[in-house]
Parts: structure tokens; sequence; C-alpha cells
């Protein structure tokens, strides 16, 4: 099945959609041992009469298994939902199985019991785009965010901020990158089923 028609069949199967993103602290640049400890992840959902459930939870780094196993605990709640993440098969879901094994945390339960869909996935079927970056595709897609100038690269710089002062731009971010997700999701359905 194409990840079009996926997404769709996903939405009508009634499952509600939960998105998930996680953040790292990465002063050296992006962590491609995964070396760096997992700071902040945001779960988000939409409820039907047009509310958002965000939880988000930001930690310093030490605090990295407390916030894994706050993480694995939230997702069971949400069993039976399905899980989006923006290119999280190749990063998020990846990095949380890593990371947890330093802490004896298995997620390999919980992630079974949960649907897990990539959107970058059917972003890449749906358009063609000369860059598949998560904020690119929202940009062409006409989302607006608050948080302007935070990436991956500085993201380090922007959680210095809130371990210095309480700054919560870096969770702003974060739950930015999950609510975009839905967003570019429900973008993707909506040309769907206005092609049909």
């Amino acid at each position: 099945m194409s990840p079009m028609k996926q997404l769709l069949f996903l939405e009508g199967s009634g499952a509600g959609f939960l998105a998930f993103d996680i953040e790292t602290y990465s002063p050296k640049g992006f962590p491609h041992l995964m070396e760096d400890p997992v700071v902040n992840f945001s779960l988000v959902t939409l409820l039907k009469q047009r509310g958002v459930l965000a939880i988000s939870f930001l930690a310093e780094p030490y605090l990295e298994g407390g916030t894994l196993r706050l993480l694995k605990c939230l997702l069971s709640v949400f069993k039976g939902f399905c899980l989006l993440t923006y290119n999280g098969s190749k990063f998020d879901l990846e990095y949380v199985h890593h990371r947890g094994r330093f802490y004896n945390i298995d997620f390999d339960g919980v992630f079974s019991e949960i649907e897990h869909f990539d959107v970058y996935k059917a972003v890449r079927e749906a358009f063609w785009l000369p860059n598949y970056g998560q904020k690119s595709v929202e940009r062409f897609l006409g989302i607006k965010r608050v948080v302007n100038d935070v990436n991956g690269a500085n993201y380090h710089l922007v959680f210095d901020e809130f371990a210095l002062n309480w700054s919560l731009k870096p969770m702003f971010y974060n739950i930015e990158d999950s609510f975009g997700c839905l967003r570019i999701a429900n973008n993707v359905l909506n040309r769907l089923k206005h092609a049909s």
C-alpha cells in the first residue's frame, strides 16, 4: 500500500493520531552515533471539538533516564492511537530505542502496541519539492510557526537558555514540531480526499 493510501486507511480506522517528536542536547552537531541525551519530547493530538492536547517534557540531560521512563508510560496510555512522526522511522523511534537501553528501558513492547506512520513518506509521494525538511514542507503548505529561529543545529543553545533562566522556548519549538507533523498529515489527507 502506498504511504498516502496507508495514511487515508489509518484515518478511517478510527484510531486517533498522536504526533511525536524528540529533541537531543547536541552541542557538537547531529548525534549520528546516538551519543547525546534526549532532553525534550512532545506528544500532540487533536480533539474532536477543535481542541489540542499537547504533552511536553523538558529536562536537563542528567535526567534522561526519567525522561525516557515518563515517555514510555505516556505512550502506553495512548495504546490504540496511530503515532505520527516526521522522518521518525529514521531518527526519533530508533533514537529512543537506543537511548532507552542505557537505562534498561525496553520500548519494543509499547511501540508494538501503537501503530506508527512516518508522515515524511506520504509527503515524498504527494509533492515534488526541492527540500523535504519539515519546516520547508510547512512553508510550502502555508503552515506558520510561532518559533521561527530554532532548528536542530541551534537547539542546544536555546536549551541552555532554559537551563539558565527557565526559558520555555525549546519546549514550544518541540511542541510546534509535533503539531506541525499533525498539520502536514491533515493537509495531505485533505488533498487526497479532494483528488478522489
